[in-house]
């Protein structure tokens, strides 16, 4: 894919308070919701939308924006077995990419299983036409009500990553970026890192790469939610070949 080289400024609004923030001159494709669709998701035939109705939902709206007039909401009602909704993208990335959107929760949620709130999949190595499951990025509750992002690993050999010592906690009521490098080989060079605003999160080193052709989605699957709708956005998502980092990019 062709780096398409920009620089993009758009105002944002965070509490309240307007500030610019550029977006960078290395962007591989992104999101902004600018039209009130899902079309820069689809538009180009590398990516969808689906949600598993009627427990799940997807749209555009203009209930809340991280910068313009829409973002997209995801709610889910589901009570015992998982449901989902998603947006995605599928397409051969470079082996050293960032992938990263803004959030918000906008309260907070007692939670029976893990969220799932992004996922990295790649093609099934038995089935080049199918793909199989590699990275969810979660949000899980602690016995204090804190939210807190966790990270499995679909693969035997890893599963469920162990909390970092110093648990980051989410946000509630204010937008927050997970930002994360997906560096896609498959030796000893693949490494897995996540920001939360900035903040390194995770920081993980193991083989990842199967082929280069990358599915990314950004999701709200799960079950169980307290209180009972479980509801999150999603705004200015992007894939680029640097970081797009809260102030801009680096």
């Amino acid at each position: 894919m062709r780096v398409r080289f920009l620089t993009i400024v758009v105002a944002v609004a965070v509490g309240g308070c307007g500030r610019r923030i550029e977006f960078g001159s290395e962007i591989l494709w992104e999101a902004r919701h600018k039209g009130g669709d899902l079309s820069e998701w689809i538009g180009d035939g590398q990516g969808g939308s689906a949600a598993d109705a009627p427990m799940a939902a997807i749209a555009a709206t203009t209930e809340l924006a991280h910068s313009g007039a829409y973002s997209v909401k995801m709610t889910n009602t589901a009570l015992a077995d998982v449901a989902a909704s998603r947006v995605w993208r599928e397409s051969p990335y470079p082996a050293d990419a960032y992938y990263s959107a803004w959030y918000y929760i906008p309260q907070p949620y007692a939670l029976a299983a893990v969220w799932t709130i992004m996922q990295f999949k790649g093609p099934d190595a038995n089935d080049p036409s199918a793909s199989r499951y590699i990275i969810d990025v979660d949000v899980r509750s602690l016995p204090g009500g804190e939210l807190i992002l966790s990270v499995y690993d679909h693969r035997a050999a890893y599963l469920r990553s162990p909390t970092p010592p110093t648990a980051m906690v989410l946000p509630i009521g204010r937008w927050f970026q997970v930002e994360v490098l997906y560096r896609n080989y498959s030796d000893d060079r693949g490494r897995l890192v996540i920001w939360l605003d900035g903040q390194i999160n995770y920081d993980i080193a193991r083989p990842f790469g199967i082929n280069n052709t990358v599915y990314w989605s950004l999701c709200s699957s799960g079950y169980g939610f307290s209180p009972a709708e479980g509801t999150i956005y999603i705004d200015d998502a992007a894939v680029s070949v640097t970081r797009v980092t809260p102030a801009g990019s680096l």
